[in-house]
């Protein structure tokens, strides 16, 4: 079996389709595998914004040329460790993981709880109120600059029924740290903040049956569902008191930069900077959380999925500063040592490449370790690959 990614232009009748290579939102397909069998399926992919699939030529008509996936993995892995070479964006925790980690949980647990009840007096037809999101994002802030390692890994963790809930407050924190690492005034991280805590209102006026259903959406209910964009930022506009760059971050969190993106298919021109880096920060969350439909991927894995969307879907250079933002191993992921033992990230320093782990697993020996902390930066020994947590039996966020 090869695998190969190939222009959407480039597509025939008889090929197989391996993958639509984006997101499970931003398509309407009912499947990511399929044969292309008339030329309205390619025509649908234009017009719904794709630009490169994946295709397998086992099953279907081959494109002579074509770079196989896995020389675009390795191309991605250097351009990684390229962005990763400029250093964190972010300045040194103040305070260990630990530390945070107590607090942060709190945080989280009351912003989700906050964020159900403000969500839910929309879907009963209440105004927004963005006078209970305001201190939720002071608290997010707070705990960003002490440690951001700490609640950008708890959000990772999330419940099927608080799902819409925990998202918010995730896209919040991470939007947060963005701005930060961007060097952005404290006014505009705040509005990034409440932008990210309100950037899904809309789906408050989404159908339960259609938001919450377990599989594939038809294509009819993939276009409802993708109305929450414009209704979200119809709800914001007639809040008093809301900012043109919150209303901006709710309605342009799904447009792409490549075109073709919804609501309103602006090119990248046309949509504001936080717009663009709130539409990395979705994806981001989303592909890195289990969903019914959609099994979590590893952090360092979506980055690169992120650095492959660039140009088409993303803006290139925030992603590049968005990878220095997390570390391209970030805090909670399971990694390999060039010695063959296993570890989790549990701090990040200025060299993104040789973080603080904690050592969890010996792989050539098959034996558990002792937990102890490693400062790669102090040792020869460098980080090979991220590794699959679930391939080891292994919970590598219990190790933080």
């Amino acid at each position: 079996m090869t695998i190969k990614r190939v222009r959407v232009e480039e597509l025939r009748t008889g090929m197989y389709i391996h993958d639509l290579n984006c997101g499970w939102l931003q398509h309407g397909f009912l499947r990511q595998q399929f044969l292309l069998r008339n030329p309205g399926q390619i025509q649908k992919m234009k017009t719904q914004g794709l630009h490169e699939v994946y295709i397998d030529t086992s099953l279907g008509e081959d494109v002579v040329g074509a770079p196989t996936q896995a020389e675009i993995d390795q191309t991605l892995e250097r351009q990684m460790k390229e962005s990763a070479s400029g250093g964190a964006a972010l300045t040194p925790a103040q305070v260990s993981y630990q530390q945070e980690a107590v607090v942060a949980r709190r945080i989280l647990g009351e912003a989700t709880e906050v964020m159900d009840g403000l969500l839910q007096e929309v879907r009963l037809g209440k105004q927004v109120d963005a006078a209970k999101a305001g201190p939720l994002v002071k608290e997010i802030n707070a705990s960003v600059l002490r440690n951001p390692g700490a609640l950008l890994s708890l959000c990772r963790i999330k419940e099927a029924d608080t799902y819409t809930f925990q998202h918010s407050v995730s896209i919040c924190a991470l939007l947060v740290s963005f701005s930060h690492a961007l060097g952005m005034d404290a006014a505009t991280v705040h509005e990034a903040g409440l932008g990210g805590l309100l950037h899904d209102v809309g789906k408050m006026k989404i159908p339960l049956e259609i938001l919450n259903k377990p599989g594939r959406l038809t294509e009819a209910e993939f276009t409802v569902i993708k109305s929450h964009a414009a209704l979200s930022q119809e709800l914001l506009a007639g809040v008093p008191g809301i900012s043109t760059q919150v209303i901006q971050i709710a309605g342009e969190h799904h447009e792409k930069v490549g075109g073709g993106g919804y609501p309103r298919g602006l090119p990248g021109e046309e949509i504001s900077q936080l717009g663009r880096m709130a539409a990395i920060v979705d994806v981001y969350d989303a592909l890195t959380s289990n969903r019914i439909y959609h099994k979590a991927m590893e952090p360092s894995e979506v980055l690169k999925k992120l650095l492959e969307w660039s140009g088409s879907h993303l803006d290139g250079d925030l992603v590049q500063q968005f990878i220095r933002t997390l570390g391209i191993y970030p805090v909670g992921s399971l990694i390999r040592l060039s010695g063959g033992r296993l570890a989790v990230v549990v701090e990040q320093g200025q060299d993104l490449l040789r973080p603080t782990v904690r050592l969890v697993f010996d792989s050539v020996r098959m034996i558990a370790l002792q937990p102890r902390d490693l400062h790669l930066s102090e040792f020869t020994e460098q980080i090979v690959d991220y590794e699959e947590p679930q391939e080891w039996g292994l919970q590598a966020m219990a190790y933080l």
